[in-house]
């Protein structure tokens, strides 16, 4: 019943979650110092234009950050032998990561731990990129409102 490869999986899941973990607390770092940078006086439409401008880019460069975490799990897969090649490793990465799930290409049994931890560790990350463009735009919302009065 114990195997010992349950200590491996849950060392190396470990492992890449504070790895990714630390990848994105980097992009969204660089993301809030850009986005307080970027904040001046602006009115209308340019300051819309603006308001847009930065939340669109802030949702790119979130995605990249996401993207980037799901080929360091599919590395890791590739890393163990997991898959044959980079297509079905990434693959595997993001449908894990995002929580799709499509069930069509699965890992080994014997490593079948490390999607529960993809799924998690994309969940937790996805939460965080969420709450980060939340907050940015009601700094955004807030600011044009304060313009008004």
């Amino acid at each position: 019943m114990d195997d010992p490869n349950i200590h491996h999986q849950l060392i190396v899941s470990a492992i890449v979650i504070a790895a990714t973990t630390f990848v994105h607390g980097v992009f969204v770092a660089a993301a809030a110092a850009i986005f307080r940078a970027s904040k001046g006086s602006a009115r209308g439409f340019l300051r819309f234009f603006r308001d847009s401008t930065a939340l669109v880019l802030l949702g790119l460069w979130l995605m990249f950050a996401h993207m980037l975490e799901m080929a360091m799990w599919a590395w890791t897969y590739l890393r163990f032998d997991l898959f044959d090649g980079w297509e079905p490793a990434l693959y595997f990465s993001a449908a894990s990561y995002t929580t799709l799930g499509f069930g069509d290409v699965l890992l080994p049994e014997s490593w079948r731990l490390l999607s529960g931890a993809t799924a998690a560790n994309g969940l937790l990350l996805f939460g965080l990129s969420a709450a980060f463009l939340f907050n940015a735009a009601g700094q955004l919302h807030l600011s044009g409102a304060k313009g008004r009065h």
